[in-house]
């Protein structure tokens, strides 16, 4: 009988603990305009139904939290810039940049650093080259044969990464561009995460191997929000990773709080 209280005080405090931080009011989340499915599907201002798993994710964060927000989709560099001013109050998903780092508020860890044991998702990024074409056999991960152009999101972590190895990069400005233009030779190869490509789109590619990284994406918030809000914040950014774990631990592959091995380029 005592064990059975016991245990019934513990679920009690589990389900009200996430209940015990203020509803900051008003709430904006935002995501791209551009279909990333599975995770985002549909184009434009509204949202279907599915949503796709990020919505999903953030409306059970939202209920678990005991909270209500007005969900957002914007097209990628308004939605970046919205983020940065508090137009939007947090925004999905974001790898983290330094001028990022700068602009939004990540969760950190011990040494400053955006921390990974938090990161809702893993992306599995590669180069990725037209069906029918061979990957370069002495590809390696970082070294590209010279004069092969790659396509890559303007202002992306894979921008950053691209530039950083020195390669020639083109400019995507959608991010559902990329296969169309790389099938219309606009560049040689597309450099994108694995999860952002529909299994059509993949079928129509040939993924090089080794891959460039395992990245990881958060969903930061806007400096004015994350200053006046800082515990719900964290307590979102927990129950959203939280949540990813449950419906898609593919892209969440450890529990969250622990840093998945190898997790950066």
């Amino acid at each position: 009988m005592t064990r059975h209280l016991l245990l019934a005080l513990l679920l009690c405090w589990v389900a009200t603990s996430a209940h015990a931080v203020p509803c900051p009011q008003p709430l904006r989340i935002g995501f791209s305009d551009a279909a990333s499915p599975p995770g985002l599907l549909g184009v434009g201002p509204g949202f279907p139904e599915p949503p796709g798993w990020e919505v999903v994710a953030v409306r059970e964060a939202l209920k678990r939290l005991g909270c209500e927000a007005e969900l957002l989709r914007l097209p990628n560099r308004r939605l970046s810039a919205s983020l940065a001013q508090g137009g939007v109050d947090i925004a999905l998903l974001f790898g983290s940049t330094p001028e990022r780092l700068r602009s939004f508020r990540f969760p950190l860890d011990a040494h400053g650093r955006p921390d990974v044991a938090w990161a809702p998702v893993f992306g599995h990024l590669a180069l990725f080259g037209r069906g029918g074409e061979a990957p370069d056999p002495a590809w390696d991960g970082k070294l590209l044969p010279k004069g092969l152009r790659v396509g890559v999101l303007a202002g992306s972590v894979q921008d950053a990464i691209a530039r950083g190895h020195g390669w020639a990069v083109e400019p995507i400005s959608a991010l559902d561009a990329g296969p169309t233009m790389l099938q219309a030779r606009r560049f040689d190869l597309l450099l994108t995460t694995r999860e952002v490509l529909t299994p059509e789109q993949r079928a129509e590619l040939v993924e090089w191997a080794p891959g460039v990284a395992k990245l990881p994406y958060f969903a930061p918030a806007s400096p004015q929000f994350a200053q006046r809000h800082p515990d719900w914040t964290r307590a979102f950014w927990r129950q959203l990773c939280q949540a990813v774990r449950r419906l898609e631990p593919d892209v969440r592959p450890v529990d969250c709080g622990s840093a998945p091995a190898t997790t950066w380029r």
